[in-house]
């Protein structure tokens, strides 16, 4: 594994949370079948340009459109799983979310949305590692489908978050797949999320610096 860091101080952090603070973590979770994995593997040799092939290609899997104006969280189609799917770069779909709630408080209606899609979970406290072997079951996916990543990059967030951002990138022509951790733009980058992404870059550029992934990438 190619591990690489940086030291500067980045515009969006995680909050700090006190070590006394009783607020319960919450994981969203709606998992990344094989059948789902196998279809995105598919639509790696798009020309993500054409938007009309994009539409075809996901009405083809299944996937259903939201017409002519995108959801309320931007989203422009929905998997048979109910994962909402982002196409403003290429092809993204976030598939787990991480987050507290204060019990004091009502609960926010951003997140009351993957409480109510029938094919998320919502795990409450659950055990430490919970959200890290959720991705590691989405690459192993894809690994079984079309081999190890490419590209096995580490990025540090930031000293005080204890969390290292993985990024598995796959390259195939003009197109990259990633299956990566980063902030969650439904929590206005408060919290982090897990996401799969399709997104292009010409087959003769190399990747961007792991300091510029996080804006390459799904946010």
């Amino acid at each position: 594994m190619s591990e690489q860091s940086f030291d500067n101080e980045v515009d969006n952090e995680i909050d700090e949370v006190d070590d006394e603070d009783d607020s319960p973590w919450i994981i969203d979770l709606c998992p990344v079948s094989t059948e789902l994995a196998a279809q995105i593997v598919a639509m790696m040799d798009l020309d993500l340009d054409d938007a009309d092939a994009v539409e075809r290609a996901m009405a083809e899997a299944g996937w259903r459109s939201t017409g002519e104006y995108h959801g309320d969280y931007n989203e422009s189609a929905y998997t048979p799983g109910d994962h909402l799917v982002d196409t403003d770069v290429g092809i993204a779909l976030p598939f787990a979310h991480q987050y507290f709630l204060d019990p004091d408080e009502e609960p926010d209606e951003t997140y009351d949305i993957w409480a109510q899609l029938p094919g998320w979970q919502r795990l409450i406290d659950p055990p430490a590692g919970t959200f890290e072997a959720e991705l590691e079951a989405v690459v192993d996916r894809f690994t079984r489908l079309i081999g190890p990543p490419d590209h096995d990059l580490v990025r540090d967030f930031h000293p005080r978050s204890c969390r290292r951002w993985p990024y598995r990138v796959w390259r195939r022509g003009g197109n990259v797949l990633t299956v990566a951790l980063g902030m969650s733009n439904h929590s206005y980058s408060q919290f982090e999320q897990l996401y799969v992404q399709i997104r292009p870059l010409p087959a003769d550029r190399p990747l961007p610096p792991v300091a510029e992934l996080p804006d390459f990438f799904f946010h």
